[in-house]
């Protein structure tokens, strides 16, 4: 086995992940609310042709769930981007090597 090499107590924040890691669960809720939104206007054409059993309400609120998610998921990232910043300027401000 080999030995690690020279390893610094400071640890580079580059090589930890892609830059938009940090984003990952704001991606999600969007998705799985693009989803929702998709199952309740799928519900609302389906009730409306005639094909489907499913009350309205049910349909309406899995398109107003949705809907949320995905607003929650478009404020939520900007939020993110700017924690991040605002980490990566106190680290490098403070923990210089």
């Amino acid at each position: 086995m080999e030995e690690p090499e020279d390893q610094s107590l400071c640890s580079d924040q580059r090589s930890a992940g892609p830059a938009w890691a940090f984003l990952h669960k704001p991606i999600i809720s969007m998705v799985m609310g693009s989803l929702m939104s998709a199952a309740g206007a799928l519900l609302l054409l389906l009730r409306s042709a005639g094909v489907s059993g499913a009350s309205r309400s049910v349909a309406s609120a899995c398109l107003s769930v949705g809907l949320m998610f995905v607003a929650v998921g478009l404020v939520w990232i900007p939020v993110l981007k700017e924690k991040h910043r605002r980490r990566r300027l106190s680290q490098g401000l403070e923990d210089e090597c």
